[in-house]
């Protein structure tokens, strides 16, 4: 079967057609571009909604590199061939080729769809000579056809696509209550790590009923009251619901259920949680990089790339100031009159460096601290691999496999670190959220932030609620909403303070300014008496100054990474945060 490069599926009829929605691969949490390189297929597994079908197939071929003649093969998860697409040639290909392809052939598997894609070059007369030949796919994404099944239990209501949860809870939420929210904001943000989902908490009057979710959306109520557990109300409903309910320490529980990842056992329309397991975590200071899964191979000739890491927060409790790498790989022996090299960097900052050689085996040890050191711990690898012979049909690309057996040595301690960068490690795996009560919006302040924090991680925060002095005194990270004059009175000294029009600003020599109408500011700075990181959303006047401020952070590209230093403050006539 062939496939042209560009088609357009015109419909006979377009009222007998069901529903169509695109939607691309980054939303469904896959990588939307890929490189092929010859005769190595590359499987990837799409995740289809319920009630829907994938049906084509679209993106970018780009022009090919070192590739005369070939094709691109599809084929879906049993091997079955769904398009073979011929590969215009390096030297006269255009830029870019657009790809519509029809995959309802295959198959779904487990709420998935494998496709597998494979490049075929057919010009392989002269051998190798470099570079590598390839083939970068990008801008993939997926058309579904049909209707979107609402869910009826426990173990479907979260599908494998979704792009927006709103959690509703009752305006004068109580503590047990504002926990169940908060831990089920880091729990979704975790779950659905890879796909871009918003999670909004909005509160209602206690006993309101909130409206449909929409399509790729849900609902869930948190509320205090009747018999703990999880309910699916409306099941198989357009305006189906999961409410969590119970009392106190019974509420808080029922969201274990998620934490642990164990809401797809539940083949029911309502479950109940008696005791809520705990996450395992990594124990020790020596870990291997299976215990990390942390895997990495590529092949090179003339010149190749391979980068793995590590979160900072998959690396047990305890802060880590530096870390030992002792670095195993395996690579193809590299014969006397051939040359070979690598130069490993992190954060741009050269780690090692050496030369390869016909041994076929790495053995590096090297530090990795200081600016070197950020939140994802990355290990770059630039190699070089020039053989003796220019060209022809002996010369190969030599691999290079990174062994589970190499190790991370982390060095705990160090001081409390500030800024928006210590986040989200200093957070990790547990921290205190405190709220004065001075504002009924602060419960949504402090989900936005634990959203916008918890994205920058795979691994589960732990939020627990706490009144606003048990978190000033205490010695855990923690996060504060609290109007500036309620800060005043804690032991709590952040970069910058005050009250009403008055505001003080933490310089070498105290600077106070007077701003009219206020200041808001999301501040992060390490508490050094209690040897911990504080994250303080405050204001000085109106808690709408904290909006804007919010509003900006979501909207960065990368949105909590993308900030620097140590304050984000505006005030109300301000054009844009500072």
């Amino acid at each position: 079967m062939t496939t042209t490069a560009h088609v357009q599926a015109q419909p006979s009829n377009a009222a007998d057609q069901p529903a169509a929605v695109t939607l691309a691969w980054r939303t469904l949490g896959v990588n939307d571009g890929l490189y092929l390189g010859p005769d190595s297929p590359t499987t990837v597994s799409v995740p289809v909604p319920p009630g829907l079908t994938a049906t084509r197939l679209q993106g970018t071929m780009q022009a090919p590199m070192n590739v005369d003649a070939g094709f691109l093969e599809i084929a879906d998860g049993n091997g079955t061939l769904l398009a073979s697409i011929p590969v215009p040639p390096a030297a006269t290909a255009p830029p870019q080729t657009p790809l519509d392809i029809d995959i309802s052939a295959a198959r779904a598997r487990a709420s998935s769809v494998a496709l597998t894609f494979t490049l075929r070059a057919t010009d392989n007369r002269d051998g190798f000579c470099g570079p590598l030949q390839q083939l970068p796919l990008s801008g993939l994404t997926t058309v579904f056809t049909g209707v979107e099944a609402p869910p009826t239990t426990v173990a479907t209501f979260f599908p494998p696509v979704l792009q927006r949860v709103s959690i509703y809870t009752p305006t004068d939420a109580d503590t047990a209550e504002q926990q169940s929210v908060l831990s089920m904001v880091s729990t979704l943000t975790r779950l659905y790590h890879n796909q871009p989902l918003a999670v909004d908490v909005i509160t209602q009057p206690r006993g309101a009923t909130p409206p449909p979710a929409g399509e790729f959306a849900r609902t869930v109520v948190v509320e205090s009251g009747g018999t703990a557990g999880l309910s699916v109300d409306g099941a198989g409903n357009p305006d189906v619901r999961l409410r969590v309910s119970g009392r106190g320490d019974e509420l808080t529980t029922q969201v274990g259920l998620l934490v642990n990842q164990l809401q797809t056992l539940v083949q029911t329309p309502a479950a109940r949680v008696d005791q809520a397991g705990a996450i395992p975590a990594v124990s020790g200071d020596t870990l291997t990089f299976d215990q990390l899964k942390i895997t990495g191979k590529t092949d090179v000739l003339r010149t190749g790339t391979l980068s793995v890491g590590v979160d900072r927060s998959a690396l047990g409790n305890g802060r880590v100031n530096g870390v030992t790498v002792h670095l195993l790989a395996d690579y193809t022996p590299v014969p006397t009159d051939d040359a070979a090299s690598v130069v490993i960097r992190s954060n741009d900052r050269v780690l090692y460096r050496a030369a390869l050689n016909d041994s076929g085996r790495l053995d590096a040890t090297f530090d990795v601290g200081g600016r070197a050191l950020t939140q994802y711990l990355t290990l770059d690898m630039a190699l070089v691999y020039t053989p003796h012979q220019t060209c022809g049909p002996l010369i190969a690309p030599i691999t290079f496999q990174v062994d589970p057996k190499s190790t991370l040595t982390l060095h705990r301690g160090g001081p409390p670190m500030s800024g928006f960068t210590a986040l989200p490690s200093e957070f990790s795996p547990s921290f205190m959220v405190a709220m004065d009560g001075s504002d009924p919006g602060q419960l949504v302040d402090a989900a936005r932030v634990i959203n916008a924090i918890a994205r920058q991680t795979s691994y589960q925060l732990t939020p627990q609620v706490v009144d606003l002095k048990t978190a000033a005194d205490s010695r855990s990270g923690a996060l504060i909403v609290a109007k500036s004059g309620a800060i005043a009175d804690t032991t709590l000294n952040p970069p910058v303070g005050g009250d009403a029009t008055t505001v003080d600003i933490g310089l070498p020599t105290e600077l106070k300014a007077d701003i009219a109408d206020g200041l808001g500011s999301i501040q992060v700075f390490g508490d050094q008496p209690h040897d911990r990181t504080v994250v303080l959303v405050t204001t000085t006047d109106d808690w709408r100054l904290i909006d804007p401020l919010l509003d900006y952070i979501d909207a960065q590209p990368g949105g909590w990474s993308a900030l620097t230093g140590d304050v984000l403050a505006a005030a109300p006539r301000a054009s844009r945060p500072m």
